[in-house]
């Protein structure tokens, strides 16, 4: 079937051998049209043809003891030749943006910002709840029943809005302060003691005492009565109010193991790529796990996106696996001594509070079972009033008065 003409396809073609008659003659046979021959000398010809068919005049040229020399290109067949080559960028162009725009209609990825106390797991799931999750389609979301969504599942967000930017949903909230204790200052109320010690300073600003200076108190007993007398003998209850400071003793124990198992990379690592199309991944190769032994493997993900802009569904996705063995390693006793020492100190500085002091310490060390023991005794002084509601007791009748 002969090729339609294309005068934008036409070049000048230099022919040189022995007999370039004999190549026109079987271009003639072959259907290859030939215009404007113009013999230059005896054995050079000048000829135009398309450049659809210059790759066939070789061919026969070299048959017939010619060849082709020189292919002159139009300037307007280079521009129209180029202008393919630019044609097929562009459309690539395009087919991209359009994916991107398209892209940009679904939420790839879901940010949280503003929480401290609620965890972000919790918010995610009750977005998921709501509909909105990786893949949705963001125009058809109605923001307002998915903030009283969202909010009626966490109770402990008091604002909550949703801001989309392309496929990027940014979630922020503001989380609910809880308003302090009320504290009814005419209710009655006493001090108690929250460790055992030997009462050291006392100082009682509303209150009647039942302890002294130096007596020994233990944790649950009572300090200051929120009950006192007045000179009827009548009890009136008031907010007791004071500070007991007591000299306590606290025995605390740590250990850790002298020796080990650690892991460590031996052999060759496996490597392979894939691709993460939404929530699927799917690999090129063989997998990688190692089966009936230990390996390390981990993912490092490339996201395809626009950073705070557009994220496609599409990331790539390699996995390196290397075989592990586990080995005996013996503990540095003097690092674990330093480590359980600082767990200890921190122990006790949450029993005694921020201004409890420590007066004495002993530290004893053993080692028991492949185990390093660490006991602290110490004597510290802190503060041990506790404010607890008090009730007053009632008196039965007539116990009073006098016959």
């Amino acid at each position: 079937m002969r090729r339609p003409r294309l005068a934008r396809d036409r070049v000048r073609v230099t022919l040189r051998g022995a007999a370039p008659e004999r190549v026109l003659s079987a271009c003639a046979l072959q259907g290859i049209e030939i215009r404007d021959a113009d013999p230059v000398e005896d054995c050079c010809t000048i000829i135009t043809l398309s450049s659809f068919q210059v790759g066939k005049l070789r061919s026969i040229a070299s048959k017939n003891q010619c060849e082709v020399v020189h292919v002159s290109y139009s300037t307007l067949g280079r521009v129209l030749r180029g202008g393919r080559r630019r044609a097929l960028l562009a459309m690539l162009l395009i087919a991209a943006c359009l994916s991107a725009w398209l892209s940009s209609l679904f939420v790839w990825e879901i940010r949280v910002t503003g929480n401290d106390t609620v965890s972000s797991a919790a918010i995610l799931r009750a977005l998921d709840d709501c509909g909105v999750r990786e893949g949705t389609f963001w125009p058809r979301i109605n923001i307002d029943l998915v903030r009283s969504g969202v909010q009626r599942r966490v109770p402990g967000l008091e604002w909550f809005t949703v801001n989309l930017r392309g496929s990027v949903a940014e979630v922020r909230v503001r989380e609910r302060i809880d308003p302090p204790e009320v504290v009814d200052n005419d209710a009655p109320y006493a001090l108690y003691a929250t460790h055992s010690g030997v009462i050291v300073t006392m100082q009682v600003l509303q209150g009647q005492p039942v302890v002294q200076r130096g007596d020994f108190v233990a944790a649950g007993q009572m300090l200051v009565s929120g009950a006192p007398e007045d000179l009827q003998g009548r009890m009136r209850g008031v907010h007791a109010l004071g500070s007991v400071r007591a000299r306590t003793a606290y025995c605390l124990t740590a250990r850790v193991p002298l020796q080990t198992q650690t892991a460590r990379r031996t052999g060759r690592t496996h490597m392979r790529w894939g691709l993460q199309l939404g929530k699927k991944r799917v690999f090129f190769g063989k997998s990688s796990s190692i089966p009936g032994a230990l390996c390390d493997k981990l993912y490092s993900v490339s996201v395809c996106a626009i950073p705070g802009l557009v994220r496609l569904p599409v990331a790539l996705v390699r996995e390196e696996t290397a075989p592990l063995v586990l080995s005996d390693a013996k503990e540095n006793e003097k690092a674990a001594r330093a480590l359980l020492e600082q767990t200890l100190y921190d122990t006790l500085e949450r029993l005694i509070g921020p201004d409890g002091e420590i007066v004495s310490q002993h530290f004893a060390v053993a080692k028991s079972g492949g185990m390093l023991v660490l006991t602290l005794r110490c004597e510290c002084e802190q503060e041990i009033a506790e404010a607890r509601p008090y009730a007053i007791p009632k008196l039965p009748k007539g116990s009073g008065d006098h016959e």
